[in-house]
């Protein structure tokens, strides 16, 4: 358990610093070049990763709640909207005209998704963790950036609405890796 909340603090430092610390992140920039300073965070976040795979693996197991069969149905279904959100954030999504932060919102709905699905301690530590830290984070944004207007979408039609079929093609491939990934069939 120890390296799952390892991971899960170095995952949350490394993101909310650059909402909370954008001064340091400017100096520390203005020194080391963004290059280099993205190419540190990318570290940081793979290894914030890496400790929560492992520290998931190693977690007590005890189930604190069993979801019902049904559950694992609703999960699947709602995780292609949650894909095609996530998928919505680059600059002229016509997702990025309907929701402030398709991306992050995408996360604390796949959090909230597997929460509900999986009440074991570990999945609870885990997927909890980053729905708190994708709450906050979404609070932190909208402090800082205030209530900016809605970007209208790219001209492009195709360009516009590519979040779709990213998503869907996400959405079928996550369904047929994640028992290889994971070890968990959504689909049984």
């Amino acid at each position: 358990m120890i390296l799952l909340l390892l991971g899960l603090a170095l995952f949350v430092i490394a993101h909310l610093g650059t909402t909370i610390a954008a001064p340091l992140r400017g100096r520390v920039t203005a020194q080391i070049g963004e290059v280099a300073w993205k190419a540190i965070a990318a570290l940081i976040l793979i290894g914030s990763v890496w400790l929560m795979v492992q520290g998931y693996r190693d977690a007590p197991t005890d189930a604190l709640w069993v979801a019902p069969a049904w559950m694992r149905h609703v999960v699947v279904a709602l995780m292609l909207p949650t894909l095609v959100l996530y998928a919505g954030s680059y600059p002229g999504s016509a997702m990025r005209a309907w929701v402030r932060h398709p991306q992050l919102i995408g996360f604390k709905l796949w959090a909230v998704l597997h929460l509900v699905a999986n009440g074991e301690i570990r999945a609870v530590v885990l997927f909890g963790g980053l729905l708190a830290w994708s709450v906050l984070e979404l609070i932190l944004l909208n402090r800082r950036d205030g209530k900016p207007p809605l970007p209208a979408p790219h001209t492009l039609i195709l360009r516009a609405w590519a979040a779709i079929p990213i998503g869907i093609i996400a959405w079928v491939a996550l369904l047929l890796a994640h028992p290889w990934l994971f070890g968990v069939n959504p689909l049984s």
